[in-house]
């Protein structure tokens, strides 16, 4: 930890250890789906470990990499935030800690020294923490940095993540308090989701875009404020789509409704002043995640203005939207930038055409496939792709790493 060098080489290549694992997790969670034995693994406990593998050791650790990056570049300090740093390698660690509890546990208590604990559930809280505690090292050198539209978007996205993290503790508050309306636990579990995913994720990703090619605020004539305000105020409110029906009330429709309509204005802006501002004639890989941005914006559109019943009932779709934007748009622009300009782009391509496949594949479980197309085959051929990620990432770790 004493080199700032290595500590911040550990912070892009240990998630992409995690991203390899977690697509193997979801691998490992398809073989069940096609009844594989898994020696007795439950599947709901592999898709909690698939899930908290990438949200607490790729989703957050790597874009703090990238922020550390921006901060140290902007402070021009040839070193690294050390707390910033400490915080992001920590989250890491405790991340990866957590993996074997939910695997083998999920939520469950595990027996440790005559005592039944909840481990994944105690590391998660332990990981937050290491959040916080990022933010603190965040801010402390914030004050020195001139505003841009990219430190713009970090700020709001840190705010997402801290507004999310209030959602998990709120679950385990209710737990303790031992409240019998499920709704309450329901709400908070997914009011953390949305806004991680939906402000965390959309934000950070687009302060990594805007930071990348270097965006210039007077360039800029859309408000600051409004292209991240939108999504600050209408990514908490979309927390009920992912409530079932029976809870479901129509306030709580009506509120996710607005919410998606706000968070799509705001995304739809972005990427207006995306397109102004950036030649994606640079290369091809760009032109790709920006149409998977407009995929992502087009379906949260849709689910804002069509009736409920057309999704509510289909897992499978929010499955294809959360793997449109959490695999797609977002995993695809940190494999994009964190190359160099030297640096060869097979492996890129390799982890593109990986993650297109699957998202192909993601669609013929959803009632966009016709139902008269559908045969056995193709469970086990989304099983099959599954796969690929994983292994077009070892290929890409390669290239990046010589």
């Amino acid at each position: 930890m004493n080199n700032p060098r290595r500590s911040l080489d550990w912070l892009w290549q240990l998630p992409l250890t995690a991203f390899i694992l977690a697509g193997l997790t979801g691998f490992l969670y398809r073989l069940g789906l096609i009844g594989v034995d898994l020696w007795g693994l439950s599947l709901e406990h592999i898709r909690h470990a698939h899930s908290h593998l990438m949200f607490f050791c790729w989703a957050v650790p790597l874009p703090m990499y990238l922020i550390i990056k921006k901060v140290n570049r902007e402070i021009q300090d040839t070193g690294s935030n050390i707390l910033m740093t400490r915080m992001a390698i920590a989250s890491l660690f405790l991340g990866f800690a957590s993996y074997p509890f939910f695997l083998l546990y999920g939520y469950r208590p595990v027996p440790l020294a005559g005592m039944e604990l909840p481990v994944s559930v105690m590391l998660s809280g332990l990981v937050m923490l290491c959040w916080y505690g990022f933010m603190a090292g965040y801010w402390k050198e914030r004050k020195f940095i001139e505003t841009d539209l990219a430190m713009t978007f970090y700020d709001a996205s840190l705010l997402m993540l801290f507004i999310s993290s209030l959602g998990a503790w709120g679950v385990a508050v209710v737990q303790f308090l031992g409240l019998d309306n499920p709704l309450y636990g329901k709400a908070l579990t997914h009011f953390f989701l949305a806004t991680f995913t939906e402000g965390w994720v959309v934000t950070v990703l687009l302060g990594i875009v805007y930071d990348h090619f270097r965006v210039k605020l007077k360039n800029v004539t859309v408000a600051p404020g409004l292209l991240a305000g939108l999504i600050l105020f209408g990514a908490p409110l979309t927390f009920p789509y992912g409530i079932s029906e029976t809870l479901l009330t129509g306030q709580l429709l009506m509120a996710a409704r607005l919410g998606g309509l706000l968070a799509v204005i705001g995304l739809a802006l972005n990427l207006f002043v995306i397109v102004r501002q950036i030649d994606f004639g640079l290369h091809r890989f760009w032109k790709l995640i920006l149409g998977l941005f407009v995929l992502k914006a087009i379906a949260q559109l849709l689910a804002s203005v069509l009736p409920s019943e057309f999704w509510m009932s289909a897992h499978s779709l929010r499955i294809f939207y959360m793997h449109l934007l959490l695999l797609g748009a977002f995993s695809l622009t940190l494999f994009t930038v964190l190359l160099s300009e030297e640096q060869a782009r097979t492996g890129l391509l390799a982890v593109s055409v990986g993650i297109i496949l699957v998202l192909i594949s993601l669609i013929w479980l959803t009632p966009l496939w016709p139902q008269a197309w559908s045969a056995t085959w193709q469970f086990y051929t989304v099983t099959g792709i599954a796969i690929l990620p994983s292994m077009a990432a070892v290929y890409y770790f390669v290239k990046l790493s010589t």
